[in-house]
């Protein structure tokens, strides 16, 4: 078949698309032609080889490789081509007259164009593609999507259309990204550790066991990393088949899950693995989760900073505060009998209301109700700001180090759980982290790798920060005190990033895997996953107790405060209609007495 029955530039504009510089040319045809095609291509930007066999494909290394494939009836190259060399990396362009036949070898993650010599013809008007009338020619080139899929086989799709008016257009992309995050129900194989599991003391399946909300953070790192993987299975619209295996990460056992991922006999991994160079031999990392935190615990002591800024109630707050002060004020001024009092109305509010000692209290009953409503509010108000400096003091008043360099420099000594990856990944090996070795070379000593019993007693002792995962040594924090809890610190060791969920090397859904994973991250789904299992800090209830001040939360106070200033007001009336009642009675009383004189008879004698 001759290599220019299809237009160069229909070639060069599929690669351009493809973000592709190289381009390996594999043909049979004569070699006068083969040079020829690889200098027009080369013309147009693009670095060409050609070839009659399949071997040029081992000298690709790095990058995007494009292959234009010519399909010859006499030359089948395509059964020779290795499949490593069929993924997203390589960009396949095949044209022939038939699908080849090889192409069912081919894995789902391939990304493969097929260009049907038969459709090289005059535009159809039942064609699926729909080409505007404007740009039709005689010469429209259809590009098919090869899709295979493990079960159900190869099929072709409309995928884009070229024309030397319009150029390449795609027009069914959309349908190709979700063809390929359907997997139509494909079982995806899950390699799932054990862990602590046993029927001798869980009287329930493994299946009951990962999802079982009572265990709290047992056995985290494999209850997340399953439950993730079923995550991926539910997005990607394919089923989960599990396979339990007795180790996590060992390759010398049949019955590991990191050797069912390396022979591909498990497709994801239901155990959260941090990434090693050993590992990255094997294994492709697909999801970033971290359920755990490792590092240093240890008690530090409470410490207040002489210049910090407390500020309890919002601005709402301490303006109706000011106003409730100047009603009181007020209302103290015009129940104040004489002189002296009313001078002293502002003082006394302001004295009672810094709970201050005040002589000038009102003798008449509306004056000593508006004090006794001062004083009451006044001491609400001082009950509330004491809360809210008890509650910043607890929350931003501990001191400590918070870093590995700050804690090689404190009085803190350091020990560590004895845990495999902690000792011959962490302590026992020279580091490019010069914090750490910094902290190494200060306060290791020879009893380091201690139990996590004796941990929690050298964290309780409160001069060890002790190294350990956070999940493991969490429920050991019951037997501490409150003052122990509120005092708890700790500094971190391994970044989150070092711990994901797993799948074989360079299998065919490493791609979609990833693609979905990130779709997790963005909708939330991984975040609340983590949340349901990460083991928390256990509250101090000492800070419980204090609770910074909003506005509701001493609305009733301003309201009874108010309430209670307008009622002396209706006192202060009450006591002066009193006043008047009692005024005119004594006035009729001293006129009846004027008007009929006092006269007695003694002894016949009239006064």
């Amino acid at each position: 078949m001759a290599l220019n029955m299809i237009p160069i530039q229909t070639v060069v504009d599929y690669f351009r698309y493809k973000i592709v510089g190289s381009l390996i040319v594999l043909t049979c045809s004569s070699d006068t032609d083969r040079v020829k095609y690889a200098k027009e291509l080369i013309q147009y930007g693009l670095l060409a080889t050609t070839c009659c066999h399949s071997d040029c494909l081992n000298k690709i290394n790095y990058g995007l490789q494009g292959v234009l494939y010519i399909d010859d009836p006499n030359c089948n190259l395509l059964n020779e081509v290795d499949a490593k060399y069929v993924s997203p990396n390589y960009k396949w362009l095949i044209i022939g007259e038939h699908v080849p036949v090889g192409l069912e070898r081919f894995g789902y993650h391939s990304d493969v164009s097929f260009i049907s010599l038969e459709k090289f013809s005059s535009v159809s008007e039942t064609s699926s593609y729909k080409v505007p009338t404007s740009i039709r020619t005689n010469k429209t080139i259809y590009f098919e999507d090869v899709y295979v899929h493990p079960r159900d086989g190869m099929s072709l799709y409309s995928w884009a259309y070229w024309t030397k008016r319009a150029g390449l257009v795609i027009s069914h992309d959309r349908e190709r990204i979700l063809r390929r995050r359907n997997l139509n129900k494909y079982p995806l194989r899950i390699a799932s550790p054990l862990g602590g599991y046993s029927t001798d003391w869980y009287n329930g399946t493994y299946e009951q066991y990962m999802f079982d909300e009572y265990l709290g953070t047992l056995d985290s790192g494999i209850r997340v990393a399953y439950s993730a993987c079923l995550l991926l299975t539910d997005a990607l619209n394919a089923t989960s088949e599990r396979i339990e295996t007795l180790l996590w990460g060992a390759l010398i056992s049949n019955s590991s899950m990191v050797l069912k991922l390396k022979t591909g006999s498990a497709d994801l991994g239901g155990g959260m693995l941090r990434v090693l160079p050993e590992r990255m031999q094997v294994l492709d990392y697909v999801l970033p989760l971290w359920p755990f935190r490792v590092g240093f615990t240890y008690l530090a002591e409470r410490q207040s900073s002489s210049n910090m800024y407390v500020e309890p109630f919002t601005t709402g707050v301490w303006l109706t505060c000011l106003g409730i002060g100047i009603v009181l004020a007020v209302a103290q001024k015009v129940t104040s009998k004489d002189q002296m009092e009313k001078d002293g109305a502002f003082v006394s509010t302001l004295a009672t209301w810094l709970q201050q000692d005040s002589s000038a209290v009102p003798q008449g009953l509306s004056g000593r109700w508006t004090f006794l409503v001062l004083s009451i509010s006044s001491m609400l108000v001082h009950a509330y700001y004491s809360s809210a400096i008890v509650s910043a003091l607890m929350s931003t008043g501990r001191g400590g180090p918070d870093s590995l360099r700050s804690l090689a420099d404190s009085r803190y000594a350091i020990a560590s759980e004895d845990y495999d990856y902690i000792r011959h990944m962490m302590f026992n090996i020279k580091t490019n982290w010069s914090d750490l070795e910094y902290l190494k070379a200060k306060k290791m000593t020879p009893n380091f790798y201690q139990s996590i019993e004796k941990g929690v007693e050298l964290i309780e002792q409160g001069n060890t920060a002790f190294h350990s995962e956070y999940n493991q040594i969490y429920p050991h924090f019951k037997t501490f005190s409150d003052d122990n809890i509120c005092k708890l610190q700790h500094v971190d060791t391994i970044p989150e990033v070092m711990s994901w969920v797993t799948t074989t090397r360079r299998g065919q859904w490493t791609e979609v895997l990833r693609s979905t994973s990130n779709w997790l991250h963005e909708v939330g789904l991984a975040k609340r996953l983590l949340t349901r299992m990460r083991a928390s800090k256990p509250p101090c209830r000492a800070a419980l107790l204090a609770e910074r001040v909003k506005f509701g939360d001493v609305a009733t106070l301003l309201t009874v405060t108010m309430l209670g200033a307008v009622l002396s007001i209706i006192i202060l009336g009450m006591e002066f209609l009193l006043y008047k009642w009692k005024k005119l009675k004594t006035a009729n009383s001293e006129d009846s007495r004027t008007a009929k004189p006092f006269r007695t008879r003694k002894h016949g004698i009239t006064f």
